[in-house]
């Protein structure tokens, strides 16, 4: 199983690589915020890398599926840079991955992938609109992401 997941993990970082060297996009905060703002449910259905990698499509990075926690991979290849935690001030648009839990009961599988979820100016949205950034009960280790050139035409080359 655990030759399997690393299998993919190379995969999808190949893939999200040649995505990235082989097209010129730009990246709207607006569109991307305003589609997780629409789309996001009041609770959770424990797929927010999904619901994040759509409103990061919509604003048009070239983002593909990946388990939330892998995104502090990805998110650098498409030009979002780690923002440090001190004195930090939310911006539309930032993007926080939470790794998955230290603890060992999880009650759900779904948080051994870990969480991802989007700024949209007012509150931090995932597959659902979160009371915190952090929607765990316990601190759980995270970075915060930042698009470098916010609407600039962005070319990997």
């Amino acid at each position: 199983m655990r030759k399997a997941r690393n299998v993919f993990f190379v995969l999808s970082i190949a893939i999200a690589v040649y995505a990235v060297w082989t097209q010129t996009y730009s990246f709207n905060v607006e569109r991307a915020t305003k589609h997780l703002t629409e789309n996001g449910q009041e609770k959770s259905t424990h797929c927010c890398a999904w619901y994040t990698m759509r409103a990061l499509q919509e604003g048009g990075c070239p983002a593909i599926i990946l388990p939330a926690q892998w995104y502090r991979y990805f998110l650098p290849l498409v030009q979002f840079e780690e923002v440090p935690h001190d004195g930090y001030i939310p911006q539309k648009g930032d993007v926080v991955v939470f790794e998955r839990p230290a603890w060992r009961n999880w009650k759900r599988i779904s948080q051994w992938w870990g969480h991802i979820a989007m700024y949209n100016g007012e509150q931090w949205i995932s597959d659902f609109k979160q009371q915190t950034m952090n929607p765990y009960r316990k601190p759980v280790p995270y970075r915060i992401y930042r698009y470098k050139k916010q609407n600039h035409t962005n070319q990997a080359r």
